[in-house]
């Protein structure tokens, strides 16, 4: 019987992608590097030292080892201060309200994520309170498709893997749900992994409570048969 939902956060509950724009282009403005948005697609989903290697191929000089670590700071710094504008507004359509449904109706919730900011984002967002757990980088040494970050949210809420659901809209993120013993909602790109349980385009094309209680009510028919 599912007892708890557990969301991630990048592309399900928010989405800071914007927010990475804004820091990598006026860290590249303040150094006088070109950026542009075909520059930024082919840093989207690199890690920032990979992301920083592609920027600096357009710049007029080579940059030693260690600017690349100022630069990579300072990009760091300029992100914290992007994500900090965040407000309730910035949640993802249908986020929130699937939420807080499900908290109404008795189950728990949790996020699990590899962000180190995730607790920072949830605190702008104004939404920390909505969750009795909160699994991320800070806590994890391997991230999905290492079932680790589910498990640990499981424990935090002293349930069961097979207790809880994991929303997530990465096909890595599925694949640990399902590694970690969990059944899983995929939206956006991970609503086509063939792994996927659940479709959905996002949260706001699904209800949330509505599937958990029907999972719940085959579960306990199977249980009575």
């Amino acid at each position: 019987m599912i007892q708890a939902v557990i969301f991630n956060l990048e592309g399900v509950l928010v989405t800071t992608d914007a927010c990475h724009h804004q820091a990598w282009q006026a860290m590249a403005y303040e150094n006088g590097i070109p950026f542009d948005e075909l520059t930024y697609e082919r840093m989207r989903g690199l890690s920032r030292s990979e992301a920083l290697d592609i920027l600096l191929a357009r710049a007029r000089r080579r940059y030693t080892e260690p600017e690349k670590m100022v630069l990579a700071m300072r990009k760091g710094d300029l992100y914290m201060e992007a994500i900090s504008r965040l407000d309730t507004t910035c949640a993802l359509p249908g986020a929130i309200e699937s939420v807080l449904a499900l908290r109404h109706s008795g189950f728990r919730t949790a996020v699990a994520s590899s962000s180190q900011h995730t607790r920072f984002i949830l605190k702008h967002l104004g939404i920390q309170n909505l969750f009795d757990a909160v699994a991320d980088g800070n806590l994890i040494e391997k991230p999905a498709p290492n079932p680790e970050v589910f498990l640990l949210a499981a424990e935090k809420m002293h349930l069961a893997p097979e207790s809880c659901l994991v929303v997530d809209d990465d096909n890595s993120g599925i694949e640990g749900a399902h590694r970690a013993g969990m059944l899983a909602v995929g939206i956006a790109d991970a609503a086509y992994e063939p792994f996927t349980d659940y479709r959905a385009e996002d949260l706001e094309s699904i209800d949330l409570l509505s599937l958990v209680q029907e999972i719940n009510r085959k579960e306990k028919a199977l249980q009575i048969g």
